[in-house]
């Protein structure tokens, strides 16, 4: 095979959603059969979304007009960069996904969900839609069984999606809060430049969130909640 790497580049990164089924496949209890990560529906669904330069929600003859919506929204959170096109069929005009010069790898590498919300005002475009943004902000620390204990009976399903960065006593290592769908998992992604200003930022994404029962469901697993307790 002849080497092509020199005569081709990276236009745009297109992500197709089925507009009928996109929220139930989102919501799924399940994780994705075969996927060497073992990720659930929502979190492999929400990389492909907040990843893209352009999203074209597919059969939206499929879908009634609050799911076409909801979807607009949604994904307005998620990656209020990405241009959003409706198509059926996949039909689309051809002169708005080629040649379009939009990837940019610095902005994508820039993209994710909490930096994005965190840089942006206490209100947005998305909010005006009715889709909502809360951030969660602390420097106190979290007892890691605590946190688990919170959790158990999983967030609000109002709460469509939250990223952010956390932080546990005991340790300096910074972990990575990933929730999509039904699914939340956490995972180590380096240390904290300094530690003595590490703190907790987490953003929520959703539908009439209840902010005061967020922060409460969250502030009952601060490490010195437990030290007072104990």
């Amino acid at each position: 095979m002849p080497k092509i790497q020199s005569r081709v580049k990276v236009d745009a990164i297109i992500t197709v959603v089925d507009s009928a089924q996109f929220m139930d496949m989102y919501q799924r209890n399940s994780t994705v059969p075969g996927d060497d990560f073992n990720r659930g529906y929502g979190q492999l669904l929400a990389e492909q979304i907040e990843g893209a330069d352009i999203l074209i929600l597919n059969k939206v003859d499929k879908a009634s007009s609050g799911e076409i919506r909801t979807l607009h929204e949604l994904f307005l959170s998620m990656n209020p960069r990405a241009r959003v096109l409706e198509a059926e069929y996949g039909r689309v005009n051809i002169s708005e996904i080629v040649d379009t010069g939009i990837f940019d790898i610095e902005v994508a590498e820039q993209s994710s969900l909490w930096v994005t919300e965190l840089e942006k005002g206490e209100s947005s475009e998305a909010d005006e839609y009715g889709m909502e943004t809360f951030v969660y902000t602390t420097s106190m620390r979290f007892d890691e069984q605590s946190l688990m204990n919170a959790l158990q009976k999983g967030l609000s399903e109002n709460i469509l999606r939250s990223k952010g960065l956390i932080a546990l006593d005991g340790t300096d290592e910074a972990f990575l809060w990933n929730h999509a769908g039904k699914f939340l998992e956490f995972k180590k992604i380096g240390r904290f430049a300094n530690p003595a200003d590490a703190k907790t930022e987490i953003v929520f994404i959703g539908q009439s969130l209840q902010e005061k029962e967020i922060t409460k469901q969250l502030e009952s697993a601060h490490a010195a909640v437990k030290a007072s307790v104990n």
